[in-house]
């Protein structure tokens, strides 16, 4: 899991598969190395990047420019700089997350 969250002096990096057009927005858990995220907004003109920044900026409970595509813009392999937060506080959102059944 190293490689799919590291820390940063902002905060941290998430390498993520994105699989767009799906039936909700959700956090499918770690796969292949990286963090696996549904999208409900269709792969056109930019909507499932902005639905994955919108998403993950609830998910964690941050403000939406705390998020930052850095990679993968027209790609399902995305690299996120997340500001305010750390790697471990990820991965503990994550296992709540999980517990919750979401």
């Amino acid at each position: 899991m190293d490689s799919t969250i590291r820390d940063t002096t902002e905060g941290c990096l998430l390498r993520m598969r994105v699989i767009p057009r799906s039936s909700r927005n959700q956090v499918v858990g770690f796969e292949n190395g990286v963090l696996k995220v549904k999208v409900q907004a269709p792969p056109v003109d930019g909507a499932a990047n902005e639905a994955v920044l919108r998403f993950l900026a609830e998910w964690l409970n941050r403000p939406k420019n705390c998020l930052a595509l850095l990679k993968g813009e027209q790609s399902r392999h995305k690299l996120v700089r997340v500001t305010g937060l750390k790697a471990a506080e990820v991965l503990e959102l994550l296992a709540k997350q999980k517990l919750k059944g979401r």
